[in-house]
This record gives C-alpha cells, structure tokens and sequence, in this order.
C-alpha cells in the first residue's frame, strides 16, 4: 500500500538549520571521547544510541547520561557545520531523540534534503513539529507552518497522527530539557538555549556562594566538539 507524500520545496531549506545557538556552537576540545554507542548495521540509517535510556521520565537524570547527550550534540553541531551531513546525522538524533531542538531541526532539514541519509518527508515533517513545539525559536516555528500549510486536506489526518507520535516521543520536557528563548548576557539578540533541568543536582552553591572551589561540577553543556 502506498503512502501518502507531502512534497516539502527546497523554499524551506531554512537559514536557521545553518546556524546555532552559541551553547551548541561553541564546542570545548576534549581529547576524550565519553560517548558511548551501540552501532547496529541492521538499521538503515545507522543509528547511533547513546547508552543509558532512562526508563522513568520523572527521575533525575545523572551526570553521565548528561555529558553524553551534550558531547552528541556539540560533535553532531560541530560536524555539520562543516559539511559533513553524513558523519554529523547519528549525533544529531541521538541528542534529537533526547529533546533538544536546534538537533531536532537540523535532523528535519536533513532528512527534507537527503543529506547524508536518505529522504523521509514523514521524519522531517516529525522532527520539525516537535522542535517547533513549546519554547522555540520563532523561525523554527514559523517554518513548520509553512510546512504544514502545504499539506493536502485529505492527508492531514495521516500527518497529524505522525506529528502527534513524535511530539509524544521526543518533547523536550518528556526528557526533562528546559528551553529558554531571551537575550544573553551583554546582548539584547535574544537566541534559544536548551538544557538539562537537572545540571543543578551537579552545582556547589555552598562552594560558590563561599568563593572555594566547587567540590562538583555540573556537565558541560557545550559538550565534545570534532
């Protein structure tokens, strides 16, 4: 049986998939590598998952499920910028599939494009609905409007239930990510900054409040870079 397909034009190749927040484009060299991954050729595409599922969505994450997902993201974001779609897709999702929203976009982009997996307007539709979803960034949003408005009436039930799944599967909050979209520090350019809402398990107040040094450190949301 033949599916439905919604044509989504090369007009929405977004300028947003192209840039970043300043968390996910200011990658801190390490010369580790703490993402673990299970490779299983079986998958098309390869898919990588980062170890350590959490089974309960309402428990505190720890810290190396954290770290993980943070080094995904940066090594994901730092190898698309260069261009290498094919190497950057598996971090992506990876980091995508735990809530965070410029990877959740930039997964749609590539699969809406076919660059470095193959083409699937049903998960670029997914991926960027939930990105689009909650605290955002106003062009990822408006984007998938654009998106939507383009599909026929006949196949919107067929879409929505698609849109529905991933929004149920992959919310930030569903993976207890927070998401802010106001102006940094020293700039009144507001940008979107997604992250763990529970790094602050991992923060000294007392060492901070006291000018020591902190007995621990929360992850380091910039994560692994190339």
């Amino acid at each position: 049986m033949l599916r439905p397909t919604v044509p989504v034009p090369l007009a929405v190749a977004l300028a947003w998939a192209l840039s970043a927040s300043a968390a996910e484009d200011r990658p801190v060299p390490r010369t580790d590598d703490p993402v673990q991954v299970v490779q299983d050729d079986s998958l098309e595409p390869e898919e990588v998952i980062v170890i350590g599922e959490p089974e309960d969505p309402f428990k505190p994450l720890d810290f190396e499920y954290m770290q993980s997902t943070y080094d995904a993201r940066g090594r994901g974001s730092c190898l698309y910028r260069r261009g290498d779609y094919a190497e950057s897709f598996p971090f992506l999702l990876a980091a995508a599939k735990r809530g965070f929203k410029y990877a959740q976009a930039r997964v749609s982009f590539l699969y809406q494009q076919g660059l470095g997996t193959a083409r699937d307007a049903e998960a670029s539709i997914g991926w960027l609905s939930v990105a689009a979803m909650g605290t955002t960034h106003p062009e990822i949003r408006n984007r998938f409007l654009e998106v939507w408005r383009q599909v026929p009436d006949p196949q919107r039930p067929y879409y929505q239930r698609i849109v529905n799944d991933y929004r149920a599967k992959y919310a930030s909050r569903r993976h207890r990510v927070t998401c802010d979209f106001a102006p940094k520090a020293g700039s009144h350019i507001p940008s979107l900054t997604c992250r763990f809402a529970d790094e602050a398990n991992y923060m000294d107040i007392n060492a901070i409040l006291e000018g020591r040094a902190p007995v621990s450190t929360p992850p380091n949301p910039y994560g692994a870079g190339c």
